[in-house]
C-alpha cells in the first residue's frame, strides 16, 4: 500500500480500497516507486541470510495490487508468497501480475481484513507489511498479532511513510513561499483525522516502542530514498499529476484555500507551467523501513 490509499471525500476520512480505479492507481504508483520496494526487499533478504533463516513462506499483508508481492517472490526464489488484502479487486491484480511475470506457481492470494483476519493466515518465516499498519486502530496489537504468525527467529518488515513525496525542486514555490510545508501540515491533520475514525483506535507510540511492546527485537530502522530525476517520462508525469490532483481534493477541509488554488497551474495539462509539460518535474520518494526479529522469549 501507499499514500495513494489515503483518499476519500474531503468531508470525511473514509478510504475506499476495493475499486478498479484505486487498484489501477496503486499499481501505477507501485511500478513508479518500485525502487523503494526493491531496496527494502533486498535488505530483508540479506538479513535472512545473515541470520540463517530458511525462508519457505512469506506473507505480504496489505499487498494491494501485488507489485511488492512479485518483488518478494523474485527475491525469495524458494519461498511461497501469500498476498493478503481485504480487496478482491486488488487480489485480482495480484493474480494477473504474477501470471504475467511467471510467478503464479509460487504466489497465492488470501482475502482477509486486518486485524481480525490475521489468525487464519497460517505461519510464516517472513512477513512484509507496507503502508498498511497505520490503517489499523490499534497498531501495537496488530504487530503483536503478526508476531504470533512468525516462526522462531522470523522477521517482520514494516514500511511506513517518511517524508512527503515531492515532484518539484525545493525552489519551485508557485509564488507562495512555504506552500509545501503548509500542505504537509494539512496532510498531517488529515492523517490524524483518518486515524481517529478507525475502529477501536488508540494512540500509537513510535514504531520502535511498539515493536518492543509486541515482542520484537528491532534490527533495522532507516529511511529509504528514491529520486527519479527530470525529465520524467509520460507515465511518471501522469503519476505525479494524479497525486497532486488527489492531494488538492483530499485536503479541501484542512489546507488554506489559496494554497490549494495555487496548485491549479500545476494541474493544467495545457499550460507550460503544468506537470505534464514543465521540464523540472521530478519524483522524490522516501519510506521508513523497519525490520524486526521475534525475540527468543516470545
Amino acid at each position: 500500500m501507499d499514500e495513494s490509499h489515503h483518499h476519500g471525500h474531503a468531508a470525511s476520512h473514509h478510504v475506499v480500497f476495493d475499486s478498479p480505479g484505486m487498484a489501477a492507481d496503486a499499481e501505477l504508483e507501485g511500478e513508479i516507486l518500485i525502487g523503494l520496494m526493491a531496496e527494502g526487499a533486498t535488505a530483508l533478504a540479506g538479513l535472512c541470510d545473515r541470520h540463517g533463516l530458511d525462508v519457505r513462506r512469506v506473507l505480504d499483508i496489505g499487498c494491494g495490487p501485488g507489485v511488492g508481492t512479485c518483488c518478494l517472490a523474485e527475491e525469495f526464489g524458494s519461498a511461497r508468497v501469500v498476498a493478503v488484502d481485504g480487496s478482491a479487486t486488488m487480489l485480482e491484480r495480484v493474480k494477473a501480475r504474477s501470471q504475467r511475470l511467471g510467478l503464479a506457481e509460487r504466489v497465492e492470494t488470501r482475502q482477509a481484513e486486518l486485524p481480525g483476519g490475521l489468525a487464519d493466515l497460517g505461519g510464516a518465516d517472513v512477513v512484509w507489511a507496507s503502508m498498511v499498519i497505520h490503517h489499523v486502530g490499534d497498531e501495537a496489537a496488530a504487530l503483536g498479532g503478526i508476531r504470533g504468525l512468525l516462526t522462531p527467529g522470523g522477521l517482520l518488515a514494516v514500511v511506513e511513510v517518511a517524508d512527503p513525496l515531492r515532484f518539484l525542486p525545493p525552489e519551485a514555490d508557485l509564488g507562495r513561499p512555504g506552500i509545501w510545508e503548509r500542505l504537509d501540515a494539512a496532510w498531517a491533520a488529515w492523517f490524524t483525522g483518518m486515524r481517529s475514525e478507525l475502529p477501536e483506535t488508540v494512540p500509537s507510540a513510535g514504531y520502535p516502542a511498539m515493536f518492543e511492546q509486541a515482542g520484537f527485537e528491532l534490527l533495522v530502522d532507516e529511511v529509504l530514498t528514491l529520486v527519479i530525476g527530470a525529465p520524467l517520462d509520460e507515465r511518471a508525469r501522469r503519476f505525479a499529476h494524479g497525486r497532486v490532483q488527489r492531494m488538492q481534493h483530499q485536503l479541501e477541509a484542512h489546507a488554506d484555500a489559496a494554497d490549494l488554488a495555487a496548485l491549479d497551474g500545476l494541474l493544467d495539462e495545457d499550460a507550460d507551467e503544468g506537470i505534464m509539460r514543465r521540464d523540472d518535474v521530478l519524483i522524490r520518494g522516501t519510506r521508513h523501513l523497519y525490520i524486526a526479529r521475534t525475540r527468543p522469549e516470545s
